[in-house]
Order: structure tokens, then C-alpha cells, then sequence
């Protein structure tokens, strides 16, 4: 097993962990996260270590339709279960499965950029924080 397949959960793992640990643990604290980060309709988000998407759906419902919301994470269960879940009306969301050491993004391309509790679990934190820094467009937040 590679080191980027040791986070791969098993499509039963990223269902549990969508009906508990996004719902009860990281759910309640995504709506202060879209707070603090300032979201506003037409904003460019990206939502790293998306998970199954509890944070990307609410940046996606505060950018609207006139803006744009991707969910990245390393593991396709989680991506999985992200895109088989309800997304708000109007405000499609784009799915990927990518590392958040090598997004494979444009330079400058999102205003802001997002990522509860993935930090953590990176390999390299710096090269991480690096790849998000570069996505993000002038003024941009973190």
C-alpha cells in the first residue's frame, strides 16, 4: 500500500463517517467556517480534504450559481459519497479526487480556500499549504 492508498476508506467507511462524523462532529462547525471565510455570492471556493462534502455543500449554497465550489480529497469512497448526496439548487459542485500536495489547478483560480480538519492528516504540511497558496488569486483567503 502507497501512502496516498492508506486514506482510501472502503465505500461502507465513507458512508459511516458521512451519517456520523460529518453529521454530528464536522457538520455543526461548517456554517462558522463559510462565516469566517467570508463567502459571497460569485466567489471562486475550494473546499481541500472535502471529505464527503459537508463544507463544500454550504460554500456552494453561499457563492450560488454565479460562483463556483470544488471539493477535492484523496479518497474516492469519500468522493463517492460527496456526489451521491443532494447539492443546492442551482449551485452545481465539482468533484475531484486529487492530493492536496498536487491539486492540478490554475494558478490563481479560486478566492478563497478551505479545509477543515485535513491539515492533520497531510504528509507534507508545507507542500500542502503551498499548493493552496498558489490556487488562490490575489487577495485570496486561506
Amino acid at each position: 500500500m502507497n501512502r496516498q492508498e492508506q486514506w482510501h476508506l472502503t465505500a461502507d467507511a465513507a458512508e459511516r463517517y458521512e451519517r456520523y462524523v460529518a453529521r454530528y462532529i464536522l457538520g455543526p462547525w461548517a456554517p462558522s467556517l463559510a462565516d469566517a471565510a467570508r463567502l459571497a455570492p460569485g466567489a471562486r471556493v475550494l473546499d481541500v480534504a472535502c471529505g464527503t462534502g459537508v463544507v463544500t455543500r454550504i460554500a456552494a449554497q453561499r457563492v450560488g450559481p454565479a460562483g463556483r465550489a470544488v471539493g477535492v480529497d484523496l479518497n474516492p469512497g469519500m468522493i463517492a459519497v460527496a456526489q451521491s448526496l443532494a447539492t443546492p439548487i442551482d449551485t452545481p459542485i465539482e468533484w475531484l479526487e486529487r492530493s492536496a500536495l498536487d491539486l492540478r489547478l490554475e494558478d490563481a483560480s479560486f478566492d478563497v480556500v478551505l479545509c477543515q480538519q485535513g491539515l492533520q492528516f497531510f504528509p507534507d504540511k508545507a507542500v500542502a499549504l503551498r499548493e493552496m497558496r498558489r490556487v488562490l488569486d490575489r487577495g485570496g483567503r486561506l
